[in-house]
C-alpha cells in the first residue's frame, strides 16, 4: 500500500499519510488512491536517510494543516487543523475571554454543536490523522534500523518528534472529548488510544472494533511517550527548527503542562525545575533549551516567522503553507483596521469585555498597549501581525506558559515563596509601576495566590488557545471550580462602548452558560466514527 504522498509547494515539501485522511469514520476507499501518482510506497519511503527525514517532516505537515473538511466527505481545504491554527482559535473560543464576532466560529461559541458540527469532526479527524502518521512513522524508523538504513541513535530521534506529537495530539482530544482527569482521577472514559499503524485494511477493520480507553490509561501513555521524547531529542536544534522541530525542553514543558492538568503538582515541579534556574531571572540551561523570557510582552511576539527565546515549540506557518484566510491566527485574531492603524485582518475574534474590564487586570499593564488594538469598535491582540502572508508561527509552548504552570503548581505544593517569584517574573516586565506589582503582603492566604496566578494565565495567555485547557482542568477544582462554560458576550455586545477598564459592567453575557454536567460541556464523538464503530456507538458521550 502507499502510504507517503508527496505534494511539491514553492518553498517547502509536504508529505500525507494518505490513510491519515481519515479518522476511523472516514472508510479509506474514500479519499485514499491505493496508487496515487505522487505516492511513495511505505517500503520506500523508509528505505533511505533521505526519505526518512522527509517522512518524519510529514508528521509536522500533518499537525500544521492536514486537512478541513466542511461538509463532512465533499469537500478538503485548510484551515489549519489541528495545531497550525485551528486548536489555538477553538480552545479559546470556547471560553468567555474573546468574542465571536462574525458568526464564524458560532456553533462552537454557542455550544450548539452536534455530531455532524464540521468543527468537531474535522478535529477529532485530523488528530488521529496525524497520529496513524506518527504510528506509522514510529514502526517506519525501527524497522529502518533493523535493515540497517539509519543508526539507532538517529531512528530513536525520529521516534522521539512522533511519540512527542502523539501526546501532544492525545492531550488535545482529552480535553474536549473526556472528562478532566480530576473527576474521578482519570477513571472517566477517555479516547480510544491506537499506537499501531492503521497501514492495511485489515488493521483499520480491527481498529473500528476498538472502545475507549479510560482517561488514566491514556494519560499514562502520554507521560511514557513524552520520558522517550526527552530521552532521545535533542537538546538543541539550528536556525529554525530550535523552534519547530521537537527538543528535549519542549517535550519536558509539555510533560509539565500535563502533569498540571492531571493534579499531580510535586511532579509538575519536578519536571518545571529542570527548564527553570533556581533564581531570577528564571532562564533554562543550553542543556534543555537556553529559554528565557522576552525582555518586554511585546518582544515575546514580534510577529511572522520571527522568534524569541521564549518560544520553546510552534508549528512553522509561512507565506506558502499556511491556514488560509479563513483560519489562520493573524486572519482571525488580527484587527481589520488598515494599516498602519490595524493589520487589515479579517478581525474575527476580539478580546472580550469580559476579560479587558476585568478587575485583575491593571489599567497601565504593557499588554494592554503593546499586545491589544483598537479598531475603533472593539479591542484585538497584536500577537499575530502578518495578515498579508499569514506566516505567524502557532505558539504551541511558550517559557511564560512553563512558569506559570510552575508557579501554580509550587503554589499548590506549599512553596508560596517561589511561586510568587514565578509569578513575578512573567508578570512584572508588563506591570512597571512598584505600587501595582504583587508582594507576599498581597495575598493573605495561599489560595489568594494561587487565583492571582490562575487570573495572570487569562492575560498573559489570552489569544493563544489556553482559555479551554483551563476551564476543563478546574472543572471539579475544589477551590477554583469553574463549573462549566462561562456565560459569554455576544457580538452585539462587544462594542468599544463596553470595554472599561477595571470598570464593573452592567451588562449581562447573552450567550448562555453550560453547566459542567451539561451534556454540551464535551465534545460529542463524530457521527462518521461512532456509525463505522459500534463499540463507539455504545460508548457515545451522553446526550448525543
Amino acid at each position: 500500500m502507499n502510504i507517503i504522498a508527496k505534494s511539491f509547494l514553492p518553498h517547502k515539501t509536504r508529505l500525507l499519510a494518505l490513510t491519515a485522511f481519515l479518522s476511523l469514520g472516514m472508510a479509506g476507499c474514500e479519499v485514499t488512491d491505493l496508487q496515487p501518482k505522487d505516492a511513495l510506497p511505505e517500503g520506500d519511503a523508509f528505505s533511505s536517510p533521505a526519505n526518512i527525514a522527509l517522512a518524519v517532516t510529514g508528521v509536522y505537515d500533518a499537525a500544521q494543516s492536514g486537512f478541513y473538511d466542511p461538509l463532512n466527505g465533499t469537500a478538503l481545504g485548510v484551515r489549519g487543523y489541528p495545531f497550525g491554527a485551528a486548536a489555538t482559535e477553538l480552545d479559546d473560543i470556547r471560553g468567555e475571554d474573546v468574542v465571536d464576532i462574525a458568526g464564524f466560529f458560532g456553533i462552537v461559541y454557542s455550544n450548539q454543536i452536534t455530531p455532524s458540527s464540521p468543527n468537531i469532526v474535522n478535529m477529532w479527524s485530523t488528530l488521529y490523522a496525524l497520529i496513524n502518521q506518527a504510528n506509522i512513522t514510529i514502526e517506519g524508523v525501527r524497522t529502518a534500523t533493523a535493515n540497517g538504513v539509519i543508526p539507532i541513535a538517529t531512528a530513536n530521534a525520529y521516534e522521539g518528534e512522533a511519540r512527542f506529537l502523539r501526546a501532544l495530539s492525545y492531550h488535545q482530544l482529552l480535553m474536549n472529548f473526556a472528562r478532566p482527569y480530576a473527576d474521578g482521577q482519570g477513571s472517566s472514559p477517555g479516547v480510544p488510544y491506537r499506537e499501531t499503524a492503521l497501514n492495511s485494511i485489515t488493521k483499520i477493520e480491527a481498529a473500528k472494533a476498538q472502545g475507549r480507553n479510560t482517561v488514566a490509561e491514556v494519560y499514562t501513555k502520554m507521560l511514557e511517550d513524552l520520558q522517550f521524547a526527552e530521552d532521545n531529542l535533542p537538546a538543541t536544534r539550528l536556525g529554525g527548527a530550535k523552534v519547530t522541530r521537537a527538543t528535549k525542553g519542549a517535550a519536558i514543558a509539555l510533560k509539565q503542562r500535563i502533569r498540571l492538568h492531571q493534579g499531580n503538582y510535586p511532579a509538575a515541579v519536578t519536571e518545571g525545575n529542570k527548564l527553570i534556574s533556581a533564581a531570577a531571572p528564571f532562564t533554562s540551561s543550553s542543556a534543555f533549551g537556553s529559554f528565557a523570557l522576552a525582555e518586554t510582552p511585546q518582544a515575546a511576539f514580534p510577529g511572522g516567522v520571527n522568534t524569541t527565546a521564549e518560544n520553546v515549540f510552534s508549528i512553522e506557518n509561512s507565506s506558502d503553507d499556511n491556514a488560509s484566510v479563513n483560519g489562520a491566527l493573524p486572519s482571525m485574531f488580527g484587527s481589520d483596521a488598515p494599516v498602519p492603524v490595524g493589520i487589515a485582518a479579517r478581525g474575527l475574534i476580539s478580546i472580550s469585555p469580559i476579560l479587558y474590564n476585568a478587575s485583575f487586570w491593571t489599567c497601565n499593564d504593557l499588554r494592554r498597549t503593546e499586545l491589544t488594538q483598537s479598531n475603533g469598535t472593539r479591542y484585538f491582540t497584536r500577537k499575530y501581525r502578518d495578515a498579508l502572508t499569514r506566516s505567524d508561527f502557532a505558539p504551541i509552548i511558550r517559557y511564560a506558559e512553563v512558569l506559570l504552570n510552575q508557579a501554580e503548581a509550587e503554589a499548590r505544593s506549599g512553596n508560596t515563596s517561589r511561586a510568587l517569584l514565578l509569578l513575578n517574573a512573567v508578570r512584572n516586565r508588563a506591570v512597571v509601576n512598584p505600587a501595582e506589582r504583587y508582594t507576599a503582603a498581597s495575598f493573605a492566604t495561599p489560595n489568594a495566590l494561587i487565583g492571582a496566578i490562575l487570573n495572570e494565565r487569562r492575560i498573559e495567555l489570552v489569544g493563544e488557545g489556553f482559555r479551554w485547557d483551563d476551564i476543563h482542568r478546574l472543572s471539579v477544582d475544589p477551590v477554583f471550580k469553574t463549573d462549566g462554560i462561562p456565560r459569554k458576550y455576544a457580538n452585539s455586545q462587544a462594542v468599544l462602548a463596553n470595554y472599561n477598564c477595571q470598570a464593573a459592567t452592567s451588562v449581562a453575557g447573552a450567550t448562555a452558560p453550560v453547566g459542567y454536567t451539561n451534556t454540551r460541556f464535551l465534545w460529542p464523538i463524530p457521527s462518521l466514527e461512532v456509525a463505522n464503530n459500534p463499540t463507539l456507538a455504545s460508548q457515545q458521550n451522553p446526550g448525543y
